[in-house]
């Protein structure tokens, strides 16, 4: 899988509701955000163009007003924020950083259901202890 750029806190807003609206005017963004943040629409559209340099959108720029589009899968994004978060854990602590989620999250029945069918079919196979991976295996 190719890794794809991060995005900041800031972009990940911004992407949410393209994804969520499947595509959407730079008006339409800044309405939103407007009234769930307190950042000006100059901000807004700083936004939009570093999401734009980082190719996670596109404008449809044909016409007036532009049409943004996400350029990537939210899932795909998702997967690869988690993993990258994961990447820069110590293997003694996922565990907990997935207890801490769950416990913290709001969550549906049915994704409750495939978290707990994940997990028992994980422990099939799943070792006794997991080994620090901080140090190399010649410094431990």
């Amino acid at each position: 899988m190719t890794e794809i750029e991060t995005m900041s806190k800031a972009e990940w807003q911004v992407m949410r509701i393209i994804w969520t609206l499947g595509q959407a005017t730079s008006k339409e963004v800044i309405d939103i955000l407007e009234r769930k943040t307190d950042w000006k629409s100059a901000t807004i559209k700083t936004l939009i163009i570093r999401l734009q340099k980082k190719n996670f959108l596109k404008a449809e720029e044909t016409k007036r007003p532009y049409v943004y589009k996400p350029l990537i899968d939210e899932d795909l994004a998702i997967h690869q924020s988690v993993n990258n978060l994961f990447d820069n854990l110590c293997c003694m602590r996922k565990g907990q950083a997935i207890k801490d989620l769950v416990q913290n999250s709001e969550i549906s029945q049915s994704d409750i259901s495939s978290i707990v069918e994940a997990l028992n079919a994980k422990a099939k196979t799943a070792p006794e202890e997991v080994e620090c991976n901080c140090l190399e295996a010649n410094l431990s």
